[in-house]
């Protein structure tokens, strides 16, 4: 390993998801189980079997304390991420749980299923609040936006929803896609959302333009309008299945690398926790900005993996996971040194 590196191997069953906290690391597979692993050292802490069939969505609280798995087997189980202990299993689905995510707050999860609904739910008591209806196709992706107050979703029909967190009601219908929305996610000022899709496309929306037409048409009638009025679009080479905003709001990390999507300003100082690249994984390299800095063997293609700042953990199709960190402040230094 190169200086600023720190790895570790984990030994898992075909790893389908990895979600990445500030203590721990989560698995979702094809074994049916979430498995937490220590984020410093790679080991096993907890197995969190009871589902009985692939795991195909996981999510961790914000404050790191509880998770949300969902399955093929058409339910979702919160998990104490202390214990482990299984809190609830939440059921009400007619298929497959594809998407689920907590609300900034912690108190509510959104939750998207190939049944083509969203369904709201109390986070401790794992109480239905909402049941969201009016796709025609299943929903594979589902995000808060920063104030907890709206829920955005995408779907294989093509489209993102927009709702109301609190009544459940339809704000939004954005279409644009030609192909199946696969990723969905808010800016950090909650202005913009952002969708990636099968059509190769990323595609960045104005919320405060869709508010505007809102006022002029009024709400009934735009809440049955599909609006086409994206800010933005970017090609892609391939399918976008994941993205998130950078926390500056100035680059999109996803799947295929690190895009920036605003201007940054000459005014940023280097030595600003920000002003710092994001890491990415395209294979065969893990890339720091637009810097590849690490070679993967030629045996360890990914399969998923995440980001946390410095942390990355690279679910491989051989059946394990590579976990390390990367000392970012490090490599900037070396770079800036080398330009």
């Amino acid at each position: 390993m190169k200086p600023g590196f720190r790895s570790n191997w984990i030994d898992l069953s075909s790893p389908r998801i990895y979600v990445l906290s500030p203590a721990r690391d989560a698995s979702g597979s094809l074994d049916e189980t979430i498995k937490l692993w220590d984020a410093t050292i790679g080991g096993l802490q907890k197995t969190l079997a009871g589902h009985s069939h692939q795991v195909s969505a996981v999510a961790f609280s914000p404050n790191g304390k509880q998770i949300a798995s969902g399955s093929l087997d058409k339910t979702i189980k919160l998990w104490d991420a202390t214990t482990g202990g299984l809190q609830k299993t939440l059921a009400g689905y007619s298929n497959r749980v594809n998407a689920i995510a907590f609300s900034p707050d912690g108190k509510q999860i959104a939750s998207g299923s190939e049944d083509e609904t969203i369904k709201l739910r109390d986070a401790m008591t794992g109480g239905l609040q909402k049941t969201l209806a009016g796709y025609s196709d299943s929903i594979t992706a589902v995000a808060f936006s920063p104030n907890g107050k709206q829920v955005a979703s995408g779907s294989w029909d093509k489209t993102i929803k927009w709702w109301d967190a609190t009544t459940g009601g339809l704000q939004k219908t954005l279409a644009g896609h030609s192909n199946r929305v696969k990723a969905i996610a808010f800016s950090p000022d909650g202005k913009q959302i952002a969708s990636g899709s099968e059509d190769k496309t990323i595609k960045l929306w104005d919320i405060a333009k869709s508010l505007e037409v809102s006022k002029f048409l009024g709400s009934t009638l735009s809440r049955h309008l599909k609006f086409g009025a994206w800010r933005r679009k970017i090609d892609t080479l391939e399918t976008v299945s994941s993205l998130k905003f950078s926390t500056d709001g100035h680059y999109l990390d996803t799947n295929l690398g690190e895009i920036k999507i605003e201007k940054v300003p000459t005014s940023r100082q280097s030595s600003d926790f920000e002003s710092l690249n994001n890491l990415w994984v395209r294979f065969p390299w893990v890339y720091y900005g637009a810097v590849p800095v690490f070679l993967l063997p030629t045996d360890f293609e990914p399969g998923c993996y995440d980001i946390n700042g410095d942390q990355v953990a690279i679910g491989l199709r051989n059946g394990r996971v590579l976990s390390f960190d990367i000392d970012r402040v490090s490599l900037n230094l070396i770079y800036e040194h080398l330009v």
